[in-house]
């Protein structure tokens, strides 16, 4: 029967659903464009999101490093606009304090990797809210191993022991 449109009808409409579904064919993403036709489509897809995830906390770690080599470098003086702050107290015990700010290149770097970061986390965000089961289960499982990955530079500290046998 027509309806006086142009629909063809070999092609199939995309499934989208903003309650849980498993649906896998016929399920589009993001746009009509990312319209999933077989199983592997559907699978690479839930493949390309897990390491997507995977991919945040890369570029989190790569962000969180580039700003401690920074803040190195101005601690031993390779970058000459940090200036330790002069304290009028002697006492060799107390840690130098410096103020360190990023050049606008330096701050540019940091802004790329930010907002690379935000971008395709706001992306997985997205995909999220399609409740798929098989994405959501690919979003959970690819940010738990990046963060396993990745994470680890988050629970490291510097311990000093006092040598005079008293543990307070």
């Amino acid at each position: 029967m027509d309806m006086g449109g142009d629909m063809d009808m070999d092609s199939h409409a995309c499934k989208i659903s903003m309650l849980w579904n498993w649906t896998t064919i016929d399920a589009c993403f993001l746009s009509a464009s990312w319209h999933i036709r077989s199983k592997g489509d559907f699978a690479g897809s839930v493949i390309g999101i897990f390491f997507l995830c995977i991919a945040i906390e890369f570029v989190r770690r790569v962000g969180r490093e580039y700003d401690r080599r920074l803040i190195m470098a101005a601690k031993s003086g390779l970058i000459p606009s940090a200036l330790p702050e002069l304290s009028s107290n002697k006492d060799t015990t107390t840690p130098m304090t410096y103020h360190f700010r990023p050049s606008w290149v330096q701050q540019i770097i940091r802004g790329v990797c930010y907002g690379s970061q935000f971008t395709a986390a706001f992306l997985v965000m997205l995909f999220g809210m399609f409740f798929n089961g098989y994405i959501l289960f690919a979003i959970f499982l690819g940010q738990t191993v990046g963060y396993i990955i990745f994470g680890r530079d988050t629970c490291t500290a510097s311990v000093d022991h006092v040598a005079s046998g008293s543990c307070c």
